[in-house]
């Protein structure tokens, strides 16, 4: 290019020009080109054209996806659960165990016994304004009926205030024997609760009440626990929270715009304008913070689940097109079944009729995928194929119907289907369809459910559900609240029958063509297993049936009333006495004792530990372990509000 000619791209003058007007018509289409975004750059020596793009000031970076492709495009592509907030987190304390029966210690480490007496002295303990002088702190810690105890479970995450959990006690002294029939006092939890230091922590849960001691661990005949019950026991749902564990996402790339479209989705989706908070709340460019509602309070996991499987777009089409993408996903990769079914959910109704063309899909695993998503979605007719499945030969696609049964609590054909399911060959299918009908409060359920109370008559102490079977069973549970679950609401004992539990201080007899059984109870001195200050003991009779024998082991009689009004033992005893009966014949019924594995999972985690490792991480929510056949997992608990029908 010459002085004599132009460029057909640069305005006039043309800045290859010589002199200061060419200077200066070189600054101006410089300046001109960068505001216009042109795709070119000036040289000296003429003009030519850049294959870089250049964005305009402020727009959204494109997005940075994870994950497999089919999922391109969902939360969980363009984000992640915060770490530490993903995983449940260990609290543990220090508290103390009373009414044991002589089995306690007076010892303790001199700085967490002060802890202790401060402990008690902060709920009123010693005080003149509690009319507790007479109980002061140094007399309850110097008493061998109660032990200092060291307390540890997890909180899940997204748990809100209220939420239950199961904890673990272990004495801190070796003189303690054996923590069986105690109960905790009150006692405060907090990440890294159970330090050395043995100062103030911030609280995260509280803890109290009776000590549960797993048959398993029982011994043959005396009913004295083995090693788990000696010195380490748990309690039932004994923890509990009292502050919240909001989960936080973090964006793969930072963007405002992107966080607060994300937040909107999960509103508009999983959100409910009576919620008194946010679902999601974007704090900045690249967290949103997830606060998890009441309604999915016992199952904080799935609504996660849902979320990082929600698609952000949305619209006319959208759904209906991906639902069928997803399906021919689902044929070339089974494996994928699990993430197919979470983002059918996510996206909601508008699915729905894709769904229905895969109800009778000649691939298994296409066919129940969409069952399930279209029953959760609350689609009726996924509940006429469901109920054909319920008489397939494999007993894992029954207990699938099972567990899908649980989101279709008006289904007429879906209640016929449980129903059939409980006189399944299979245990694990019955009990999956109880689980199923206890947590709808399916009135074949609720009708004969018989509540047992503590000894103040304000909380529960256990539940006894009869369920109507061909096939006899006993089902020991804790999922939600401490269940007894009789299968045949007519079992009963064989006969003769001398059954002798606990070096027989507790007896019972009957014989062939004897309408009531006899029972014999030895009370214990001192306060624990049932003790009184005067020991002594009871005889009564009752009706020979399994289910008024366990109401009356666990019932607490009137004040001033006969003890054939009820023995009053823990929960705990009462199923060891129905393990006991169960395993030795004496009740003609296999037994199914679900036992939970939290002192496996806390062991497991201080092994793994490191130095430097965060202590409050540790695995996922503590779940259950079945004793003789593995137990079906549920999605809900049963309610821990029930009907106070009477007992028998």
């Amino acid at each position: 290019m010459t002085d004599k000619k132009r460029c057909s791209v640069c305005p006039p003058p043309c800045p290859a020009g010589d002199g200061r007007r060419g200077v200066i018509a070189w600054r101006w289409a410089w300046g001109f080109a960068s505001a216009l975004g042109l795709c070119g750059v000036l040289v000296v020596g003429g003009c030519e054209t850049s294959t870089v793009p250049t964005r305009a000031p402020g727009s959204t970076p494109a997005p940075t996806y994870t994950g497999p492709a089919y999922l391109r495009g969902t939360i969980g592509s363009v984000a992640r659960l915060r770490p530490g907030t993903e995983r449940a987190i260990l609290v543990n304390g220090y508290g103390i165990v009373i009414n044991l029966n002589g089995t306690g210690s007076t010892s303790a480490p001199p700085a967490l016994r002060q802890a202790m007496i401060n402990q008690m002295k902060k709920y009123g303990l010693g005080s003149a304004r509690m009319n507790t002088q007479a109980m002061t702190p140094e007399r309850v810690l110097a008493d061998p009926n109660t032990a200092v105890v060291r307390i540890d479970g997890f909180i899940p995450p997204g748990a809100a205030p209220g939420l239950r959990f199961d904890v673990l006690v272990t004495a801190v002294d070796s003189q303690t024997t054996s923590l069986a029939g105690g109960t905790l006092w009150t006692a405060t939890l907090g990440v890294n609760g159970a330090g050395q230091a043995f100062k103030f922590i911030h609280e995260q849960a509280t803890a109290y009440g009776p000590i549960y001691d797993n048959p398993y661990h029982a011994g043959p005949s005396t009913g004295e626990p083995a090693e788990f019950g000696r010195q380490q026991s748990m309690i039932v749902a004994g923890g509990k929270t009292t502050a919240a564990r909001d989960l936080e996402l973090v964006l793969n790339q930072s963007s405002y715009t992107r966080s607060r479209a994300i937040a909107d989705r999960i509103n508009e989706r999983f959100g409910k304008a009576t919620d008194l908070k946010q679902l999601a709340n974007p704090v900045s460019d690249q967290l949103i913070q997830i606060h998890v509602p009441p309604r999915y309070q016992n199952d904080p996991g799935g609504l996660v689940d849902l979320i990082m499987h929600l698609y952000l777009q949305t619209g006319p089409g959208f759904e209906s097109g991906q639902a069928r993408r997803l399906g021919q996903v689902l044929e070339e990769r089974p494996e994928a079944e699990e993430p197919v079914t979470l983002a059918w959910q996510a996206m909601g109704r508008p699915v729905v009729g894709v769904l229905r063309e895969s109800y009778r899909h000649p691939k298994m695993g296409n066919r129940l995928a969409a069952l399930e998503a279209g029953a959760w979605l609350g689609d009726e007719r996924a509940s006429q194929s469901l109920s054909e499945l319920a008489g397939d030969p494999d007993p894992a696609i029954r207990a699938r119907v099972g567990r899908a049964m649980v989101s279709l609590p008006k289904s007429i054909k879906g209640a016929r289907a449980l129903k059939q399911l409980l006189n399944d060959e299979d245990a694990t299918v019955r009990i999956t369809a109880y689980e199923s009908l206890a947590t709808i409060n399916d009135r074949l359920i609720t009708s004969g459910r018989v509540v047992v109370a503590d000894e103040s008559g304000t909380k529960i102490k256990y539940v006894i559900d009869t369920v109507p079977s061909e096939k006899p069973l006993v089902y020991i549970s804790q999922l939600g609240v401490p269940r007894i679950v009789i299968f045949n609401p007519e079992l009963g004992f064989e006969t003769p029958l001398l059954a002798r539990v606990w070096d027989n201080r507790l007896m019972l007899s009957m014989e062939p063509g004897q309408g009531y059984l006899d029972v014999f109870y030895q009370r214990s001195l001192g306060s624990g297993r049932g003790g009184d200050a005067n020991g002594g003991s009871v005889k009564f009779k009752a009706v020979a049936d399994l289910k008024t024998l366990i109401y009356l082991l666990g019932q607490h009689p009137p004040p001033g009333e006969q003890a054939n009004e009820g023995l009053g033992l823990t929960y705990s005893q009462v199923v060891d006495v129905v393990y006991q009966l169960c395993m030795r014949g004496e009740v003609d019924a296999p037994i199914e004792v679900r036992v939970s594995s939290l002192a496996k999972q806390i062991v497991d985690l201080e092994n793994a530990q490191t130095p430097g490792a965060r202590p409050e991480t540790g695995p996922g929510v503590p779940g259950e372990e079945s004793l003789i056949e593995s137990s079906p997992d549920t999605q809900e608990a049963l309610p821990l509000v029930v009907r106070p029908e009477t007992g028998p």
